[in-house]
């Protein structure tokens, strides 16, 4: 059994978290957001640091007691123990009525210091388009887990969303061209997912994807990817071709 580096001891525990989420959680009730979802289940070569779900009627105490549960729970502490991983500490960091939020130190192999993680839920309601899918059977086979199923957002809820992101942002976030990129490989159709975005909108939003320079893109995305991939992006010129390629499918959108 290999040792597992920072990154993929984060990864085993987000998905040991969420198996242990799937039998305590009505799947209707809950789905996987952000960069975990398009890991998991769309082969996104980007790690993450942190979790993140929308989750909506079920109660704040509820939804706490049972997160408490699988921390507590012998079935997380054992999975996690044959790989050398602990979790050294932890913090119910925000719990509201809008977002429940736990932070975590994890003991990893090779690492001094605890590795820092959150598993988030917003409590706002669900977005249209959830499914109930396996996991990347590849990603659970690679961390000798058992198959995985977990409610998350569909391609073209993640590109409602991330177009969303783009448009509203403070500062644009290469990941979130990055992630877009990863949509179209899909076969995603995006103008679909483009209604309702007036000319003005989508204009900042092709603005805000060419904003993102390359040196953005190696300090926020290229050191999270899988390191045999790194070397595939680390190119300016990939990193531009990427951009264009965004820039074509919004051309599908309204003029």
């Amino acid at each position: 059994m290999s040792v597992l580096s920072p990154k993929q001891s984060l990864e085993l525990f987000h998905l040991v978290l969420l198996g242990q989420l799937g039998g305590k959680l009505d799947k209707q009730k809950w789905a996987l957001k952000g960069g975990c979802n398009l890991r998991f289940f769309f082969r996104s070569p980007r790690y993450s640091d942190d979790m993140d779900l929308d989750v909506q009627g079920v109660a704040v105490e509820v939804l706490r007691e049972k997160v408490r549960s699988i921390l507590n729970g012998k079935a997380l502490q054992t999975i996690l123990e044959v790989r050398g991983i602990a979790v050294e500490h932890v913090t119910e960091h925000k719990q509201t009525d809008t977002t429940q939020r736990w932070k975590f130190g994890l003991t990893v192999p090779g690492q001094d210091e605890p590795v820092p993680t959150k598993i988030e839920f917003s409590r706002r309601g669900l977005d249209a388009g959830s499914v109930f899918e396996p996991v990347s059977p590849e990603i659970v086979r690679f961390y000798e887990l058992p198959p995985l199923m977990a409610n998350h957002y569909g391609a073209p809820a993640v590109w409602r969303q991330k177009i969303g992101a783009i448009l509203n942002r403070t500062a644009p976030q290469a990941r979130d061209a990055f992630d877009l990129h990863l949509l179209l490989d899909t076969g995603l159709k995006p103008s679909s997912g483009l209604a309702g975005i007036g000319a003005a909108d989508l204009s900042r939003i092709r603005e805000n994807v060419l904003a993102v320079d390359f040196g953005q893109f190696k300090s926020q995305v290229l050191s999270y990817l899988e390191p045999d991939l790194q070397a595939r992006y680390d190119s300016e010129e990939t990193w531009d071709a990427l951009r264009w390629r965004i820039i074509e499918a919004l051309g599908e959108g309204p003029a």
